[in-house]
């Protein structure tokens, strides 16, 4: 029961209990009153009688004495008037039976009204000649006393309603601030860090407020300094000073998980290599060549940015190198040539030391390349480009990367089909608690496309889904199963679904996404949880947060994926407060290595921690890791050290 409830409550039974005494005493006053008046009355009409029949019971006219006893009796309310003479020892009578009308019958038997009877006595001289006795009526008794109640009660029941109305517009005001208080305690629980600016005058609530104040700045600078001391550690770490892009440890750590992803399918892999870096450093200065270098940079940047999975580094002085999932040699082509047209005006602008700015080999790979293979074919791409003179590229090609250039336009009608057809095979990861690892707080939901007899994993389609424009209408297919499969499995959730960056970006699939979960039972809606990457928010912050509310306002869970990658300040997680997030795999690699490395990770778990946010550690793959990451403020693992992804929903 809350605070104001209990006040009014409280309200209500003392001024209940008031009004009751109250009406107590005025009922016994008013009963009190009634039974005196009637005495006198009774008193008074029995002394009048006795004078007036004393006269006539001298001469015995006992006609005269009963005229008398009528004009008595019928001149009052009385149930009984009785002359007894003492000469012939008998007595003139005059009585009616009690009639009580308008008033209700339990009324007459609670209460119980002590009807008077007077006497005199007939005297004529010094002889007593007899005694008169008068007995009042109860009817009247009870009538009056009854309207009295009654009016009371009816007076009370209305002053005791605007007294009760008036009382809780009080309390309410009272506990104004209190009720702001329990809402800025929940938004700090919910990890919003807001404060009251209007304070109460009362002096303890307004202690209350301000320590409540206190507590959410501090809260919040807490967090502000843990996310700058993660961002700055990060930039220390990974992150090359001059061009702003990740160094040649931040590419080696990611790089490692890329390759280490059981679903990797075509990649490319790009190595530009800027000319004449040294000679603009010892004739220009070093000024000069960090401008070369940050121009360069923010040119890689701005070609790869269409693509939210792309690794970009800078390994060397002079060298940069991109990687950048799910493409075909058609489009890396169109690429590294569209990019070299702009590193060439640089040296229009005389950024560069001369016209011959930069080399760039490229090369497409498999999931059957290796990763020291990788570097080895871009390597001789670079070289065989250098070859060809300044300003040249070359793009070296597979003959499965071939083919499935040539077969685009046959990827999206096999995607149509498969949208039209529902043709997706589903399969779950379980993510374990940490602590006790036979017990799943989560499974996510992979998806893989069917066509003819074969399965192609996410991340052959995805890519392409959203080339052409068709990742919308893939995560709703894939959704749409997977709530059928929710509907009749017994299986432990919640199932984790994975939107792509060009669904929730559209307000229509946000829409569509509402209305299916509002049609949902409450029980469905509980095994539901949706996660994105940490790349497509900081692209669509403002697409997120409308997803975020939409999954907020039907009680499903949100996350947020290969949180870390990207050099973000995690400004986002204040504003879209997820309940968890899943670290990206290199983390976990470094988090096993080297004590400055796995400080890092403890420093992100500390700042997600400390919005009570739940952090999944991802690629686990050995029992010796998930020993080492005990030490973290870790609640879940997955990878396949925890389970492999099973079939999920077979049609």
């Amino acid at each position: 029961m809350t605070l104001f409830r209990q006040l009014l409550l409280t309200i209500v039974l003392l001024l209940s209990l008031v009004l009751l005494v109250v009406l107590a005493i005025n009922f016994q006053n008013t009963k009190d009153y009634l039974i005196n008046q009637l005495q006198s009355t009774t008193q008074d009409s029995a002394t009048t009688l006795s004078m007036q029949v004393s006269d006539y019971m001298a001469l015995e006219d006992y006609t005269s004495v009963e005229s008398s006893v009528n004009a008595v009796f019928d001149s009052g309310y009385f149930a009984k008037v009785r002359v007894h003479a003492y000469a012939t020892d008998r007595s003139i009578v005059r009585a009616n039976p009690t009639r009580i009308v308008g008033v209700p019958d339990w009324f007459i038997q609670v209460i119980d009204f002590e009807v008077p009877t007077a006497k005199a006595v007939i005297s004529n001289g010094w002889n007593e000649l007899g005694q008169v006795y008068v007995t009042g009526s109860a009817g009247y008794g009870y009538y009056q006393l009854w309207l009295a109640t009654r009016d009371l009660l009816l007076s009370f029941i209305v002053i005791g309603t605007i007294a009760i109305l008036l009382g809780a517009l009080a309390v309410r005001w009272l506990v104004r601030p209190l009720s702001q208080v329990e809402k800025q305690a929940e938004a700090i629980q919910q990890r919003r860090f807001v404060q009251m600016t209007e304070l109460p005058k009362t002096r303890e609530l307004k202690s209350v407020v301000q320590s409540m104040n206190r507590m959410a700045a501090k809260l919040e600078k807490e967090f502000a300094a843990e996310a700058q001391t993660a961002q700055w550690l990060q930039a220390k770490a990974f992150k090359d000073p001059v061009s702003g892009l990740g160094n040649r440890n931040f590419f080696e750590s990611q790089i490692v998980a890329h390759f280490d992803d059981g679903d990797r399918t075509f990649d490319g892999l790009l190595l530009v290599n800027l000319l004449d870096l040294a000679k603009v450093n010892n004739e220009r200065g070093y000024e000069a060549a960090d401008g070369f270098i940050r121009s360069s940079a923010e040119i890689i940047s701005k070609h790869v940015r269409q693509y939210p999975e792309a690794i970009v580094a800078r390994l060397s002085g002079a060298d940069f190198i991109v990687l950048i999932p799910n493409i075909e040699t058609e489009r890396l082509t169109e690429q590294v040539q569209s990019l070299m047209v702009e590193l060439k005006e640089l040296s229009g602008a005389r950024i560069s030391y001369s016209e011959a700015v930069a080399n760039i080999g490229a090369v497409i790979i498999d999931d059957s390349v290796t990763r020291s293979s990788a570097m080895a074919q871009v390597d001789a791409a670079l070289r065989a480009a250098k070859q060809l003179g300044a300003n040249q590229f070359k793009v070296f090609d597979s003959d499965m990367a071939q083919q499935m250039a040539i077969g685009r336009m046959a990827w999206k009608a096999m995607l149509e089909n498969a949208i039209e057809t529902q043709s997706f095979a589903l399969r779950r990861q379980p993510v374990a608690n940490m602590n006790q690892r036979d017990q799943i707080i989560q499974q996510e939901v992979y998806a893989s496309l069917v066509s003819d007899g074969k399965q192609y994993h996410a991340g052959y389609f995805i890519g392409l889904a959203e080339q052409f424009d068709l990742g919308e209408q893939v995560d709703q297919v894939i959704i749409e199963r997977v709530i059928s499969t929710i509907e009749t499995t017994r299986d432990q959730g919640p199932f984790v679904i994975n939107l792509s960056a060009s669904g929730y970006a559209k307000l229509t699939f946000v829409s569509w996404l509402d209305k299916t979960l509002a049609q949902l039972p409450a029980r469905v809606k509980s095994l539901l949880a949706f996660e994105v990457s940490e790349q497509s928010v900081l692209a669509a912050e403002d697409h997120a947060f409308l997803l975020v509310q939409t999954l907020k306002n039907h009680g499903v869970k949100f996350g947020i994926d290969n949180v870390g990658k990207q050099f973000s300040a995690f400004q986002y997680l204040k504003t879209l407060m997820p309940d968890y997030v899943k670290v990206d795999p290199s983390y976990t690699k470094l988090a096993v290595g080297k004590e400055s490395e796995s400080f890092f990770m403890h420093t992100l778990c500390k700042m997600f921690n400390s919005l009570n946010i739940e952090v999944i550690a991802t690629g686990v793959e050995t029992d010796e890791q998930i020993e080492i990451l005990r030490g973290f403020d870790i609640s879940g693992l997955q990878g396949f050290g925890i389970g492999r992804p099973e079939a999920f929903g077979e049609r």
